[in-house]
């Protein structure tokens, strides 16, 4: 049964994970207006149902998966949408629903019970959102129809392309250190790898709506994960996707000619170096926690000779 039970709390994570890109996609394209704030804190309230779900995964004695349902990347007003997201969480519900009558597990149906009335307040709020929304387009001025925008420079496909490198690396690594945190035994380590985590999916958010502002479409895709519940590999792994990508934010910096844009750049390519600095302090913990135990295994404490008890000739001797 429990077997059942993971694979039904995976398809939950899928549709958790389906959400948070789907409203931050929707988010990022409006830029730095009110809507968007309420629509990326509801994002971070999906990430936390994410961590949930991975928790009870990880008792249950299976492994999170970081898959996601498919994502409705189509452009479209406001009002719409917050229509699609409305009809997301709708079918988020109706899913959790489902999932709380095929489980017995008290402790486990409090938990998705949990989660819907979050839904449900997220449903009500994206309805109420795309209502604010409509209403704000019937009270914009009407627009005169105008050329077409010219095509984009060779410049600005080069930028575009050297920013939505860095959302798909940014997103990567989120996914990434979140399996790690979810699977570390030491609860240091996982509490270190949420939280930089937690500051790759802000950099992914910075740099994709900076895509959006040079008129493109940010690309929320991922690369492969390195995906291991061994301390040693996924530090290893960390440590490695931390210096690739600050070897490349280094090298595309002299060609970003925007200087707020160079500024951004840079402040995340520092942040890359502070999180390789930290992932190295924990390996060389594990490495020499490592060390330690096989050097007791291969040299194991010799056992004291037992002491010899004199004989009752001897005493008499004396």
């Amino acid at each position: 049964m429990s077997d059942k039970i993971i694979e039904m709390l995976k398809e939950d994570m899928m549709g958790e994970h389906q959400a948070i890109i789907q409203y931050l996609s929707h988010a990022y394209a409006m830029g730095e207006v009110p809507m968007a704030f309420e629509i990326e804190a509801i994002a971070r309230e999906e990430m936390r149902h994410l961590d949930w779900l991975a928790d009870a995964i990880v008792e249950l004695g299976g492994e999170p998966t970081m898959a996601r349902a498919s994502v409705d990347f189509s452009p479209g007003a406001a009002e719409a949408q917050m229509l699609k997201d409305v009809e997301l969480e709708r079918g988020g519900i109706a899913q959790y629903r489902q999932h709380m009558e095929a489980i017995e597990d008290e402790e486990l149906r409090l938990l998705l019970a949990r989660i819907v009335h979050d839904e449900m307040a997220h449903q009500d709020k994206f309805a109420a959102l795309a209502e604010e929304a409509r209403r704000d387009a019937e009270a914009a001025p009407a627009t005169t129809v105008t050329q077409p925008p010219a095509p984009p420079s060779e410049k600005r496909k080069r930028l575009a392309e050297i920013l939505n490198q860095g959302v798909r690396h940014e997103y990567t690594v989120t996914l990434q250190y979140l399996f790690h945190s979810f699977m570390a035994k030491s609860k240091d380590l996982a509490e270190e790898m949420h939280n930089i985590a937690v500051n790759e999916m802000q950099h992914m958010g910075w740099l994709a709506e900076a895509v959006e502002g040079v008129e493109s479409e940010p690309d929320m895709s991922h690369t492969d994960l390195v995906l291991t519940g061994d301390p040693e590999e996924m530090l290893k792994a960390d440590i490695a996707a931390e210096r690739e990508v600050t070897q490349d934010y280094t090298s595309q910096l002299p060609e970003i000619e925007d200087a707020g844009l160079q500024k951004l750049v840079t402040r995340i390519r520092d942040h890359e170096i502070y999180h390789d600095a930290v992932f190295g302090e924990f390996l060389d913990k594990v490495e020499k926690a490592e060390e330690a135990e096989e050097q007791e295994v291969e040299e194991p404490k010799m056992t004291p000779p037992a002491p010899t008890v004199p004989s009752v000739g001897s005493l008499i001797e004396k």
